[in-house]
């Protein structure tokens, strides 16, 4: 009898340690991972996201407002005057928001405040 008591002990002991935290990373946890901001470059992260998100209203042909955001100098320019900044965290539903179709990610914001306080670098 006492190592039927000592053997469900053990039991529950080996079943409680082996099922506490199997949901240990972000992905698991929140399907997405974890933005990462610590090396934001130019070429791996904003270039692509301006390409995707606003080249097609701000492109060469007829941008929209009269601001084009296809080239390094006109996305710095923009940036770093804080125009870019200050569109996109406007709140959804303001005329005056960017990107008209939807707003950035948390993320995607990050990391263009990111690079913009690196100073906006080509790199």
């Amino acid at each position: 009898m006492k190592w039927r008591v000592a053997s469900l002990l053990l039991f529950s002991a080996v079943l409680l340690g082996t099922t506490q935290c199997y949901y240990d990373d972000a992905r698991t946890l929140y399907g997405t991972t974890p933005c990462d901001t610590a090396a934001v470059t130019w070429t791996a992260d904003i270039q692509p996201l301006f390409q995707a998100q606003c080249a097609g209203c701000h492109g060469a042909i007829s941008p929209g407002g009269g601001l084009s955001l296809i080239n390094y100098s006109q996305i710095s320019a923009a940036s770093l005057n804080g125009s870019c900044m200050n569109r996109i965290q406007m709140p959804a539903g303001s005329p005056m928001a960017m990107p008209p179709n939807g707003s950035l990610t948390s993320c995607q914001k990050a990391k263009i405040r990111t690079w913009i306080r690196q100073g906006a670098l080509q790199n």
